[in-house]
């Protein structure tokens, strides 16, 4: 196999004055291994990287601005990092519900935009920036619904198991408290690979959300049929994205220690910079996830449902002659959007 053949739009072609279909292909669609994927995610990525960090800038752009104005205030309350005040100013400043709301929307609003766009520069349609956020703007809250529900699912067996230290009263001792903290940790174990495994089974509902203009519950008992016996592949995706943001934390320590130790002023400059590498790295590994779960729905629909050849048809049937441009993505058209039939010539 010839490098990057999969770049090719019409690679089963040896003729050069042979047409390609039209739309023309960028990637062609056949069953991937993990690191095929992988390799296809970062292709995508480097081929329209402003494209991708700008839409991943609004999100993050939302905690940076919240930050920026938490620093405001602690300039002019003269406060410190090591004093009481500080602390509560984190709680009201940067945990309040406010932030919370803004970051869930704009973190909507970059998922659709996002998965919009892979979806199509990666089946070779056009597209644009404001083609994007217009079908964001029209699914995002689509899109926060399957994201609150990825992350209930993920969640909701660990705070059950807190439930009992709760309800039972007269907890006390040395002894209970050794139960109390050996029930913690085997129910902390349990419940984290219980989420972690729902949240991979869940993984591919906003693929399936946006691609397919369907529910949140539809797409997530899509995710769930596409997942079956496919969550390790995808969990080798979510751990690469992981170990890159391990590796930002790790960078942004330094600063951290800096900033704890130094004078007010100092503070305040160390703080900004913290901000700035955060947003940085947000903006630059945010799409990663969200292109390599693109990517994976596609492949398992390659796979279970012969999508490839579903789209092979389509480009063969549009291959005819025309004169007609083509038109912008239409993805999200509903199945009763059926054009109405011409009247009969007499």
């Amino acid at each position: 196999m010839a490098t990057q053949d999969w770049l090719s739009p019409n690679p089963l072609s040896s003729d050069p004055n042979s047409a390609p279909p039209s739309p023309s292909r960028g990637y062609d669609l056949r069953p991937l291994s993990v690191g095929e994927i992988l390799d296809r995610v970062f292709s995508l990525y480097r081929s329209h990287f402003w494209f991708f960090a700008g839409l991943s800038a609004a999100s993050a752009g939302v905690n940076a601005g919240i930050g920026i104005l938490r620093l405001i205030y602690m300039h002019f309350a003269t406060l410190t990092v090591a004093s009481p005040s500080y602390a509560l100013a984190l709680i009201v400043g940067g945990m309040s519900i406010l932030q919370g709301g803004l970051y869930l929307i704009a973190y909507s609003l970059t998922l659709a935009a996002t998965t919009f766009a892979v979806n199509a520069f990666y089946l070779g349609q056009r597209t644009s920036l404001s083609v994007a956020l217009t079908v964001a703007r029209q699914i995002w809250l689509r899109c926060m619904g399957v994201s609150i529900w990825q992350t209930w699912s993920a969640m909701w067996a660990f705070l059950l198991l807190l439930l009992p230290i709760f309800l039972i009263p007269g907890i006390r001792g040395p002894a209970a408290g050794v139960a109390i903290a050996l029930f913690l940790f085997v129910g902390f174990l349990a419940g984290l690979a219980y989420g972690l495994i729902a949240y991979l089974r869940n993984s591919l509902a906003l693929p399936a959300a946006v691609v397919e203009n369907i529910g949140v519950r539809a797409a997530m008992r899509r995710s769930k049929n596409l997942a079956t016996g496919r969550i390790g592949r995808i969990f080798l995706l979510l751990l690469l994205v992981y170990v890159l943001w391990m590796v930002a934390t790790v960078i942004q320590l330094p600063f951290v220690f800096l900033a704890a130790r130094a004078h007010a002023a100092a503070q305040l400059v160390m703080q900004g910079v913290i901000l700035s590498v955060n947003f940085v790295v947000t903006t630059v590994v945010g799409p990663i996830a969200a292109i390599g779960l693109c990517l994976f729905y596609f492949d398992e629909r390659v796979r279970r449902e012969g999508f490839d050849i579903e789209m092979l048809l389509r480009d063969t049937s549009a291959s005819t002659p025309s004169t007609t441009p083509l038109p912008e993505p239409a993805l999200l058209s509903t199945p009763s959007d059926d054009p109405q039939p011409a009247p009969e010539q007499l």
